[in-house]
């Protein structure tokens, strides 16, 4: 593990190096007025939030906040990376809408006294005008469509996945075109906007491959090849929130295809080229003589010559072992991507390994990873993506120096920045968590029992922030990061993730022996399960409801604090 202060000043001098390398984007503008914008309201909801997606990440906070004038005007200029994007639109959690986006200026109206009234609210000018006002009809259109066709409607997935793969592709298709034909259907007494069109048969048909994917996954099968030849249309616009479902499912079902790979052919898997790294040493490695550079040239162009060259070569690379390992690990994984898929997949892929597996890698590991990885992809919107994400890693750098560099932990819990509080013992582990929840009374306490290297933990976790949004301050969140012999991880990167997830509240790093005291006390002790202690201290809940059934779970520690 890299030493805290080794960590720092890599943190410090790759920021520097490595950020200005992000390409510039195109933009959306995004300007209009509430017209009838009383005082109450501009009180209860002084701004309006919008939220783009990121093909990479279904949970990326992709927000921008736009200020509403006295007048009801407003103004925000949004980065775009595919020719058109879906964008939401949410006020206050009052309204909502959902538009499509381009690069240009689009022009929002809504009516602050029609709010939770009108049956079309919002009206729209500028790019995608046409099919931005006809979007709620079509939804509408869908809506019913749906709720009258109880095969593929109502009761579609109620047998789907127990079908065979020939019969629910059929499904798939039946479901599609029920979708689609709502474009027609909403749009009878006026000309259809071709760009709804292609928005809607976008949607429809990546939910098509969304559910075939699922379908394949759940019955654990591999895909047609006309399924894989579909990947192609992940670089083409629209970029949808359905698009990032289908991309989230393929990922999956790669990830097992991956593994399954290494399993079937091991040496293959576990070897690089000697070409390549022979290359991957000379760009990388720290303090190379001219001699060794023109070695390095010698091995890359010619191969191994004798059995001193790999000798040779072993000695820079153990000299060089932390970030060498870093990148030869990608291009094995690079490489099977390769052997399974496409190209446009394995592009995708190539990018999305870096943004699966970003708690793995301090933020020096981060950026130098990234840096490699934009050197050896090709599609622009993938290579945006990725950059977009590491920028959102990389920007609370100054409050997780600050956390990772905190000693003054204390069985009590201890603020070591604004919100976030620290605990650490070594007693038992019933003693050590009585003590902080006997310190929590006349609160409601939400108990998260996690471990980072978890999937299950860190997919439920991501919505923590949104649910701490709709509860009262005074609920404490308690975080157990139960560690054990299969998951054990640097200090420093459970603070990095800590802070760069916003899980603020007390954390407490529980040991393997400290977990098993606590098996009674807090069964189930699973990762990622939850519970509700009232401000008595007693249980409200010991299998409470997870973040991500955000207001399901808001309404219980409501209830809880009443009780």
């Amino acid at each position: 593990m890299i030493t805290r202060m080794r960590f720092i000043i890599l943190t410090a001098f790759l920021l520097g190096s490595m950020l200005p390398a992000f390409a510039d984007t195109d933009s959306l503008i995004v300007k209009g007025r509430i017209n009838n914008l009383n005082g109450r309201l501009y009180r209860q909801a002084p701004f309006i939030t919008f939220s783009r997606n990121n093909v990479l990440q279904p949970q990326s906070e992709l927000t921008k906040q736009a200020d509403l004038q006295p007048d009801g005007s407003f103004r925000v200029s949004l980065p775009i990376l595919f020719p058109q994007e879906e964008v939401y639109l949410d006020y206050g959690g009052k309204a909502f809408t959902t538009f499509l986006g381009s690069p240009g200026t689009v022009e929002i109206t809504f009516d602050g006294d029609s709010i939770g009234r009108a049956k079309k609210l919002f009206y729209f000018a500028g790019v995608n005008a046409d099919a931005n006002n006809q979007y709620p009809l079509y939804l509408a259109a869908e809506n019913q469509r749906l709720a009258t066709s109880r095969t593929f409607g109502t009761d579609f997935f109620r047998s789907f996945w127990e079908k065979s793969p020939s019969d629910a592709r059929f499904s798939a298709e039946g479901r599609g075109e029920l979708r689609l034909g709502s474009v027609k259907a909403a749009t009878q007494n006026t000309v259809a906007s071709p760009v709804l069109y292609q928005w809607a048969k976008a949607i429809t048909d990546e939910e098509q491959l969304q559910l075939l994917y699922e379908h394949a996954l759940s019955n654990q099968y591999q895909v047609s090849r006309s399924l894989l030849d579909s990947l192609k249309r992940l670089e083409k616009a629209p970029l949808t929130g359905q698009r990032v479902i289908w991309a989230n499912r393929f990922g999956n079902y790669a990830d097992l295809m991956v593994e399954g790979k290494k399993f079937d052919n091991p040496s293959r898997t576990n070897s690089l080229p000697v070409k390549l790294m022979a290359s991957l040493i000379r760009d990388n490695a720290k303090n190379l003589s001219a001699e060794d550079r023109h070695h390095l040239d010698q091995i890359n162009a010619n191969g191994l010559a004798e059995k001193g060259e790999l000798d040779f070569m072993n000695k820079l690379f153990a000299r060089n072992e932390m970030v060498l390992n870093l990148l030869f690990n990608f291009e094995r994984e690079s490489r099977i991507y390769g052997d399974l898929f496409d190209s446009t997949a394995t592009e995708f892929l190539k990018v999305r390994y870096l943004a699966k597996n970003l708690y793995k890698y301090t933020y020096p590991q981060q950026l130098q990873l990234n840096s490699h990885i934009q050197s050896r992809a090709g599609i622009p919107q993938f290579k945006q993506s990725l950059d977009e994400i590491v920028k959102l890693e990389v920007k609370d750098s100054t409050d997780i120096r600050k956390l990772v560099e905190f000693k003054n932990a204390r069985t009590e819990p201890v603020e070591a920045l604004p919100g976030y509080f620290l605990t650490a013992s070594n007693d038992r582990g019933n003693t050590w968590f009585n003590g902080v929840l006997d310190g929590l009374k006349g609160k409601t306490v939400y108990i998260a029992k996690w471990n980072i290297e978890d999937a299950k933990s860190r997919e439920e976790l991501d919505f923590l922030p949104a649910l701490q949004a709709r509860l009262p301050e005074d609920i404490v969140f308690l975080f157990l990061h139960l560690s054990t012999d299969d998951y054990t991880v640097p200090d420093a990167l459970l603070r990095q993730y800590i802070v760069r997830h916003r899980l603020k509240g007390i954390h407490m790093s529980v040991n393997e022996n400290q977990a098993m005291d606590l098996l009674f006390r807090l069964n189930p002790l699973d990762l990622a399960t939850f519970s509700i202690v009232r401000p008595n201290g007693k249980f409200a809940a010991k299998n409470a409801t997870s973040p991500r059934e955000t207001e399901k779970t808001a309404q219980a520690l409501i209830e809880a604090s009443r009780q």
